[in-house]
């Protein structure tokens, strides 16, 4: 599996029909769904404004998809298959159309909002997705400096710091990767750090 590393976006015209695409990198549905009503405002005077995803989640991939007042198949359906065929995860793809005033026809549509999502997939850079699995560290303030540099080189990354009186991070690592974990906070805190898994 893939995801992108940034935002892209393709236009095309198929007889006389304008299709505008664009693909953002999201971790949460609630997000991309927040992404959607931006683009319906925006492009308001759009005849359709069709969609898809494929968002990793902690214990699956949510994928969903719709045709926004196109005929049932012919737009979401091509673009998350499209989303599919490239392994493509962690984002949304939206596909607006300004209709020019020539009826496609369910397979024109269909591979008109296939072209769309293809063009845009292939413009993107990705980079391989890779499960993570996020825990929370606690441990006495003076291994701060130890602890640190012994994630940096795991390769552990620290997602948020909330460090008052102790140490507090939010860490994300590599799936498959806990015991090697446990074994780097016993070795930088003494014994003295605990983990648990969010």
């Amino acid at each position: 599996m893939v995801e992108p590393i940034q935002s892209q976006s393709t236009t095309f015209k198929e007889q006389q029909s304008k299709f505008i695409s664009f693909l953002h990198p999201y971790n949460e549905v609630s997000s991309f769904k927040s992404w959607i009503s931006k683009c319906r405002k925006e492009y308001h005077d759009a005849s359709h404004v069709c969609w898809a995803y494929r968002i990793n989640l902690a214990t699956q991939l949510e994928e969903n998809a719709s045709d926004a007042g196109e005929p049932s198949g012919t737009a979401g359906l091509p673009i998350l298959n499209e989303m599919k065929k490239s392994n493509l995860v962690n984002c949304g793809l939206i596909v607006i159309r300004y209709f020019g005033g020539t009826k496609l026809g369910k397979r024109g549509l269909m591979d008109a909002y296939g072209k769309s999502a293809r063009d845009v997939i292939n413009k993107t850079t990705c980079k391989e997705w890779i499960k993570t699995d996020h825990y929370l560290i606690k441990a006495p303030l003076e291994f701060y400096g130890d602890l640190s540099q012994s994630m940096s080189k795991f390769g552990g990354k620290i997602i948020s710091d909330h460090s008052s009186e102790i140490i507090k991070w939010e860490i994300e690592v590599q799936s498959g990767r806990l015991n090697e974990l446990i074994q780097i906070i016993r070795y930088a805190t003494k014994g003295k750090g605990d983990l648990e898994k969010i």
